[in-house]
C-alpha cells in the first residue's frame, strides 16, 4: 500500500533553473511568486479538499519552493522518498511548460508503477501533443473542473475498472491515446469544496512546511485566496481565461459563481486558521448588483478581521466603494486598466473612460481603502513606445493630483513571457497585430531555455518588436520609479536602488547578447549565472511594494493550533 493516494506536485518554470543561466526579467515583479513561478494553482486546494474528505491520503509537494529555499535540495532524492499511487502535476499557465514535463520524467523514473498525470489550462490545450510525445504522462485532466474527475480516476484505479467512464480525461491505453472529452463543467461553484485547514493538517502529517507553501514569501506575506467565480464574463484578447477562450477550449459557456453565503463561510474558515490578507478572486459585481449587495451585507454582519482585497474589472461606482467601506474593517483594491490610452484599452475589451477610472480611485480612497493598486501592461494591441511613455506620464500626473502617498500605487510590467495559448491573439495573431515565435508545447519549452526574457517572449506586435518591448519595459520602469519618488510614494533610497538594478539589468541584457555570439556561448553565459539570478526580481519596481499583509505566518500559529484542537 502506498503512503499516499495522491501527491500534487508543483514544478518550477524551468527545471533545473539553478543550473541555467537565465535573466527572467520583470516577468513576476507584479505577482507574489518569484520568476520561478513557485505559486501553485488554487485547484490544488479544491482537488485535495474533495479527495481528503473522501478518505484519500493527499499531500502537496511544492518542488519550486523547496528548490528556491535550498540550493542543495536534492529533487531526485525527495521524489524517491515519497510513495504515492498518483502524482498530479499542474501545467496551468504555459511558463511551466519545461518544468512540469521534466518533473514528470523524474517521477516516472523513480516510481514506474505510479500514475503520473497533468492538469490545467495549458495541459488541456496541448493534451494531444503531451500524450503523443511524453510517455511519462499517463493521463491529462481536461477543462477547468477536475475535482470530481480526479475522484473518479482514483476510484477507478483502486477498483481496477476501466477509465472509459472517467470524465474530463485523455489517457493512453494499449499504446494509443484516448480522450473522454470534457463532459463535466461545474455550473454552481458552491459544489466545490474548500478546506483551508487542510494545508495545516498536511504540514503536520508530512513534516514539510516548505513543500506546502503557496509561494516562497508566504511565511512573511501570507495571502489566502477566496474564489467567487470560475470562468469569466470579460474577453481580454491575450488571456486564456477570457470568456471566448473558456467556451472554445474548456466548454464553459458562462461563469459559475460561489454564493455570498459560501464566500462568507470561506472567509470565516480562513480566519479560524490564519491571520493574513484575503484576496477575493473575481469582480464581485460580475454576477450582478444584487450579488455584491448580498455579499457585502453578510460581510457587515460578519465583520472579518483579516484584511480583504477586492479586484475590479471595471471602475467601481461611488455606491459600491462606500458599501465596501461600511462592510469591512480593512480593505485594499486592485484594478487593471492595462493602458491609459483608450485605443489600447478598448482593443483589450476594457470600455470605460479615464474620467471614470480616476473617479473610482478617488471614491475607493474616500471609502477607506488602505491602498489602491492600478496595473498597466506593455505588449498590447495598438500600443507603441509613445503610448507606453504616455501611460507613465499619466500615472505620475495621477499620483500628483491624488496626493495619496502609499495609498495609491500604479505599476507597469510587460505581457511576459507568453501570449496565452487559446487566447484570441494566439489563435488569430494577424487579426490582432501579433507575430508568434512559438505555437507548439515543444517550441515553448525550447523558448524557456533561452538566456534572457527577450528571447523567451513568444511574440512581438505590429507596434513593438521583441527589442522594443524590452526597451519600453525598462524605460517605463525607470519613469514610473521616478514618478513615485517625486510623489513621495517611495523613498529616495528605494528609488535609487531600483534605478541601479534596472541599469544593471539593461547592461546584463547586452552582455547576454554578446555571450550568445561568442565562440563558447555556454561558458560565457555560465559566468553570468549568479549575476543574472540576482537581477531577475525587483527591477521595474521593488517587489515589496506589493506586500499587503502586515503579519507573518507566526501570528497564525495560535489560531491554527486552537482550530485543530477544537476540530473546526
Amino acid at each position: 500500500m502506498s503512503a499516499y493516494d495522491l501527491v500534487l506536485v508543483h514544478a518550477p518554470s524551468v527545471y533545473d533553473f539553478r543550473n541555467e543561466s537565465l535573466l527572467y526579467g520583470p516577468v513576476s515583479d507584479l505577482i507574489p511568486s518569484t520568476p520561478v513561478f513557485e505559486m501553485y494553482p488554487i485547484g490544488f486546494t479544491t482537488i485535495a479538499s474533495l479527495l481528503a474528505g473522501r478518505g484519500y491520503k493527499v499531500r502537496f509537494l511544492n518542488l519550486a519552493a523547496h528548490m528556491l529555499a535550498d540550493e542543495r535540495y536534492d529533487v531526485d532524492r525527495a521524489i524517491s522518498k515519497i510513495d504515492s499511487s498518483i502524482f498530479g502535476i499542474d501545467l496551468h499557465w504555459l511558463p511551466h511548460a519545461h518544468g512540469s514535463i521534466e518533473v514528470a520524467k523524474l517521477i516516472k523514473r523513480a516510481h514506474p508503477n505510479s500514475k503520473v498525470v497533468l492538469g490545467g489550462f495549458s495541459a488541456t490545450y496541448y493534451h494531444e501533443e503531451i500524450l503523443r510525445n511524453h510517455q511519462q504522462v499517463d493521463a491529462v485532466f481536461l477543462g477547468d473542473s477536475t475535482e470530481q474527475p480526479m475522484l473518479q480516476y482514483a476510484e477507478a484505479l483502486e477498483k481496477g475498472t476501466s477509465l472509459s467512464s472517467v470524465q474530463n480525461i485523455a489517457y493512453r491505453e494499449g499504446g494509443k491515446a484516448k480522450s473522454n472529452g470534457i463532459t463535466h463543467v461545474v455550473q454552481n461553484l458552491d459544489e466545490v469544496e474548500f478546506d483551508y485547514g487542510l494545508i495545516v493538517k498536511m504540514v503536520l502529517r508530512s513534516f514539510d512546511l516548505t513543500g506546502h507553501l503557496p509561494y516562497s514569501g508566504w511565511k512573511k506575506n501570507p495571502m489566502l485566496l477566496v474564489s467567487t467565480v470560475r470562468g469569466c464574463a470579460f474577453d481580454c484578447r491575450t488571456c486564456m481565461g477570457a470568456c471566448s477562450s473558456f467556451e472554445r477550449n474548456f466548454r464553459r459557456e458562462s461563469p459559475s459563481f460561489r454564493s455570498p453565503e459560501k464566500v462568507i463561510e470561506d472567509i470565516r474558515q480562513i480566519e479560524s486558521y490564519f491571520r493574513g490578507t484575503i484576496f477575493l478572486l473575481g469582480y464581485i459585481q460580475q454576477p450582478g448588483k444584487g450579488y455584491s449587495e448580498k455579499l457585502l451585507s453578510l460581510m457587515r454582519e460578519e465583520r472579518p478581521d483579516n484584511e480583504i482585497v477586492f479586484e475590479f474589472f471595471t471602475p467601481p461606482s461611488r455606491e459600491l466603494a462606500e458599501d465596501i467601506g461600511r462592510s469591512v474593517e480593512r480593505f485594499d483594491a486592485q484594478i487593471s486598466p492595462d493602458s491609459h490610452d483608450p485605443a489600447v484599452r478598448d482593443a483589450q475589451g476594457r470600455h470605460y473612460s479615464n474620467k471614470d477610472l480616476e473617479s473610482s480611485v478617488v471614491e475607493l480612497l474616500k471609502a477607506g481603502a488602505r491602498r489602491t493598486d492600478m496595473f498597466f501592461m506593455i505588449g498590447l494591441q495598438n500600443q507603441d513606445a509613445e503610448s507606453v511613455r504616455g501611460t507613465v506620464e499619466y500615472s505620475g500626473q495621477l499620483m500628483g493630483r491624488l496626493k495619496a502617498g502609499e495609498r495609491f500605487l500604479p505599476f507597469i510590467s510587460p505581457l511576459a513571457p507568453f501570449v496565452d495559448p487559446g487566447s484570441d491573439a494566439f489563435e488569430s495573431p494577424d487579426e490582432f497585430g501579433y507575430t508568434l515565435f512559438a505555437k507548439t508545447l515543444s517550441e515553448h519549452r525550447d523558448l524557456l531555455l533561452n538566456p534572457s526574457w527577450k528571447h523567451v517572449l513568444n511574440y512581438e506586435t505590429k507596434w513593438l518588436s521583441r527589442e522594443g518591448i524590452v526597451n519600453a519595459t525598462y524605460s517605463a520602469g525607470l519613469g514610473m520609479n521616478d514618478a513615485k519618488e517625486r510623489a513621495g510614494v517611495i523613498s529616495a533610497e528605494a528609488a535609487q536602488a531600483i534605478r541601479e538594478r534596472t541599469h544593471q539589468a539593461v547592461e546584463a541584457m547586452g552582455r547576454i547578447d554578446a555571450a550568445m555570439k561568442s565562440p563558447d556561448p555556454a561558458a560565457s553565459l555560465a559566468a553570468l549565472r549568479e549575476e543574472l539570478r540576482d537581477l531577475s526580481e525587483s527591477t521595474v519596481c521593488d517587489k515589496r511594494e506589493l506586500d499587503w499583509s502586515r503579519r507573518s505566518i507566526l501570528w497564525s500559529i495560535p489560531r491554527s493550533g486552537m482550530s485543530l484542537i477544537l476540530g473546526r
